[in-house]
């Protein structure tokens, strides 16, 4: 009853955390975002704003940039190429367009890459975690192993010592 208990009280503070968190996230923003800048367009030109999407096609001074909430004209004269993830800080103008400060971009095949990475990873840590741990069926918990324990049985199952 007691380990309910504190979980309830765990859960509960981690949604407590995520609601003032989401409430209170542009309020420790260096730069307002692109849901931000949606709200009162106008107010935010002349200012940095940091804006994420994919690169929809690309020019020599110029691309454009398809973020959740609409298309924008970036001025860089970054190479970045049609997919590329890309977030951009600069400085916002008239028209949907924003002139580039910094930016960060990265390509389809890298971002995927991650999860590859990540499902290596997992296997590596599943394999870990059962070299140590066995499941009880009949109790359905998780036990420690015990080291020679295994050995032992098999060998007496087979007829051995």
């Amino acid at each position: 009853m007691r380990r309910e208990i504190v979980a309830v009280v765990l859960i509960c503070a981690f949604f407590a955390l995520a609601a003032y968190y989401q409430a209170n996230i542009t309020q420790n923003l260096d730069h307002p975002r692109e849901r931000e800048v949606n709200v009162n367009y106008a107010q935010y030109v002349g200012q940095n704003v940091t804006i994420s999407g994919i690169v929809v096609s690309a020019g020599a001074q110029s691309f454009l940039l398809k973020a959740v909430q609409g298309t924008y004209e970036i001025v860089s004269s970054e190479a970045v190429q049609p997919g590329d993830r890309v977030t951009v800080l600069g400085t916002l103008q008239a028209g949907h367009q924003l002139r580039e400060v910094t930016m960060l971009a990265s390509s389809p095949l890298l971002s995927s890459l991650v999860y590859v990475r990540s499902f290596f990873a997992l296997i590596f840590l599943v394999v870990l975690f059962f070299v140590s741990w066995r499941f009880d069926w009949r109790a359905c918990v998780f036990r420690p192993r015990e080291p020679g324990r295994e050995c032992e049985q098999r060998r007496q199952k087979k007829g051995g010592v």
